[in-house]
């Protein structure tokens, strides 16, 4: 056959081939063809290549070599930068002064199994946004840090004025620890990882297990997140070359006090020299002897010299214009930036996105048109305080909550093997709906299955449901959005449905140099099968919001939620004596009567093919916009939410109705009944809308 001959009948193929996958208009199962493990591995391998700390020049290789990949893929992809205040560490020293002298911090040390433990180039375990001083005191241990730990020491007769503080991480971010010594009058704090929390009481260490050796170092961000994410110079407005900044000194969500991490091998010296008192019931830790309070006569020197600049960071966006409807968008996003290598965190969320942008490639190759845009975001900075995320929603903020119908975010893709997620409310039976379609890659499970056996130990796998309950229930348990990730500025700033997911496992070497391809393909995820896996549940969720006739928001589910919280509120109301007037019942009232009204809405499936769905999909769009209040929070006006929002001293951990539960914290009664009257006017909008679009499915 003439060569001319063969290519018309390949070209002839190809169409009939593209025709026939697009025709069945099954695209979410024709995209899990694509994603693989070996391709998340090769992508897992090189970004995590070098340290990339955000700004630097490793960092910005990678922001390249993400754009280079998306354009192989056909996809439309930009760098967009911004400008933002960024501190590198020059001088760290923490030396014990009395009753022995100590020298530290000690670095991280190498092992020969791992070849990036020796590296040379990671910067030494700092506190991103420490101020820089010099300290000297003696030491007094103040647990986790959190206030209810300052006022146990305090009936001890136990004060951390004018003294160096040592906390534990855990239980809350390490911001609001920086934020609650400073308010104790701490003249400086060290923050240690205890071995009962990531380190041998856990497991074997590292490189023989997962969990944290005595020399690994949590580097971390103490900006105060509670008070608002990203360019602490720059509240409100993005962080552009000619941005107007504030005086440092001005930033509100800035520490005050020298502050600092160590491993648990330099902590121990510390403690070990503590006397007064034995601690409280819960504050042992997991090294070998008592641990008192303090303070001394353990006596401390911190030395912090920090370089303070504007420096540029890279977000990488990537499009697929929608066909129908190609204002409005999906956004799926992680982070590329790590304070180390970032094989867990984030690089394997990284991975697993290139992988869903690859998969969502071909697909557009096959002849796949979404109806709505779909946004590939791959931001910098998150580390530092989800810079770059959130300067990018502050310069979009109008375009956002006018078309965005939601954000997904896999930051900390892959850790292990259990699934988890926190979302809106009105997007948890989403979640729900896609890992039912997902199969487990190590079991005889779906992903949801294995979520359901995994939340009561007493379940068996006999005893599956067939997941087909109301629309307003949920089958497992999923957690709300507070902050600590990039979905923070969608969620709270500019109302947008958002999600965040992973698959956990014993992570142990968190923002340590053992957060490497190493402890990837040894603990985390050695096939990689799981990353595959979350490369699969991402593309079908993308599908699903990109291509819904009807957006699957789940008002009903929203509804009960809030009442669950607001009952939970109601008993801690009552616990704490508060005034009787001072009571959540109307709220309680308010969710169930609009749950009922929500119980109306029928399935997507059912409206009649010839009802125009746009008005219904407008309101849908903007559902979770009804919730923002212009005003913002009380003492946090940048957050918008008035029903989630992180917990003020909490910072990762998501709290509802939060300007109520800031008014309990400070017993301000008459505050509590401004909020309450804030929740209810959003609570009649909710209810108000819903039935709005009960009424247009039935004309």
């Amino acid at each position: 056959m003439h060569k001319w001959k063969i290519s018309l009948v390949l070209v002839g193929l190809f169409i009939l081939g593209s025709w026939q996958f697009g025709a069945a208009q099954d695209w979410q199962k024709h995209v899990l063809q694509f994603p693989r493990a070996d391709s998340c591995r090769a992508n897992l391998l090189r970004l995590t290549e070098e340290p990339h700390v955000a700004g630097s020049e490793a960092d910005e290789a990678n922001a390249n070599y993400i754009l280079n990949k998306l354009l192989a893929f056909g996809l439309d992809a930009e760098i967009v930068s911004y400008d933002v205040y960024l501190p590198y560490p020059r001088e760290v020293v923490v030396q014990m002064l009395r009753p022995i002298q100590f020298d530290g911090p000690t670095p991280e040390e190498g092992f020969p199994v791992d070849k990036d433990s020796y590296a040379s180039d990671i910067l030494p375990g700092f506190n991103a946004y420490s101020p820089s001083g010099e300290v000297a005191a003696q030491v007094v241990y103040v647990n986790y840090g959190r206030p209810e730990d300052y006022d146990a020491l305090q009936t001890l007769g136990v004060s951390v004025a004018g003294k160096i503080a040592l906390a534990r991480y855990g239980k809350n971010f390490r911001g609001v620890k920086a934020r609650v010594a400073e308010e104790h009058d701490a003249i400086g704090l060290l923050i240690y990882s205890d071995p009962a929390d990531d380190g041998y009481m856990k497991g074997d260490i590292f490189p023989r297990g997962p969990f944290r050796p005595k020399t690994g170092v949590q580097r971390g961000s103490i900006e105060f997140l509670s008070i608002y994410p990203g360019d602490p110079l720059t509240p409100g407005t993005p962080a552009t070359s000619s941005a107007e900044r504030i005086d440092p000194a001005d930033a509100a969500n800035l520490p005050g006090i020298p502050t600092t991490p160590l491993g648990y091998g330099d902590a121990q010296m510390i403690l070990q020299y503590l006397a007064g008192a034995n601690v409280p019931e819960g504050w042992q830790g997991g090294l070998p002897f008592a641990y008192h309070t303090g303070p001394g006569p353990a006596e401390v020197r911190m030395k912090l010299d920090m370089d303070f600049q504007i420096r540029p960071i890279w977000n990488v966006i990537a499009r697929i214009k929608g066909a129908k409807n190609p204002e409005q968008f999906v956004i799926i996003g992680n982070h590329h930036d790590a304070w180390t290598y970032g094989a867990v965190d984030p690089s394997s969320g990284t991975a697993t996105l290139l992988e869903i942008s690859r998969a969502l490639g071909e697909l557009v190759k096959a002849g796949y048109r979404p109806q709505r845009s779909i946004v590939f975001a791959f931001w910098d900075g998150e580390e530092y305080g989800l810079l770059g995320s959130t300067e990018w929603v502050e310069e979009n903020r109008a375009e956002i909550m006018q078309n965005c119908v939601a954000y997904i975010n896999i930051d900390v893709a892959v850790a292990g093997n259990r699934f988890g997620a926190s979302a809106s409310p009105g997007l948890k039976r989403f979640v729900q709906d896609i890992i039912r379609e997902i199969n487990d890659p190590k079991s005889a499970n779906t992903i949801l299955e294995k979520v359901w056996l995994a939340q009561d130990k007493k379940r068996q796998p006999a005893d599956l449901p067939d997941f087909s309950e109301p629309a307003d229930s949920l089958a497992v348990h999923f957690g709300d959005l507070g902050s600590g990730s990039d979905y923070t500025a969608f969620f709270d700033f500019a109302g947008v449905p958002s999600l965040s997911m992973s698959f956990g496992g014993q992570y142990g070497v968190y923002h340590a140099a053992y957060d490497n391809f190493y402890w990837m393909q040894q603990f985390g995820d050695p096939d990689f099968v799981y990353h595959e896996t979350m490369a699969k549940i991402g593309a079908s969720m993308v599908l699903r919001l990109a291509d819904a006739r009807l957006i699957p928001f789940d008002i009903a589910t929203y509804a009960r939620e809030l009442a669950k919280h607001a009952e939970a509120t109601e008993k801690k109301l009552r616990a704490a004596g508060a005034p009787d007037d001072v009571s959540m019942q109307r709220v309680i009232e308010k969710c169930k009567t609009w749950q009922q009204t929500a119980s109306a809405l029928p399935a997507a499936a059912t409206i009649p093919g010839d009802i125009d769905t746009a008005e219904m999909n407008a309101l849908l769009r903007k559902f979770e916009r009804l919730f923002l209040d212009e005003q913002g929070l009380p003492g946090r006006p940048w957050y918008k939410h008035v029903l989630f929002a992180p917990g003020y001293y909490l910072g990762y951990g998501a709290e509802p109705f939060p300007g109520v539960a800031y008014a309990m914290l400070k017993q301000d009664w008459q505050l509590f009944q401004d909020e309450l009257d804030r929740i209810l006017l959003k609570l009649d909008a909710a209810a108000q809308t819903t039935q709005k679009i009960i009424d247009l499915t039935r004309n």
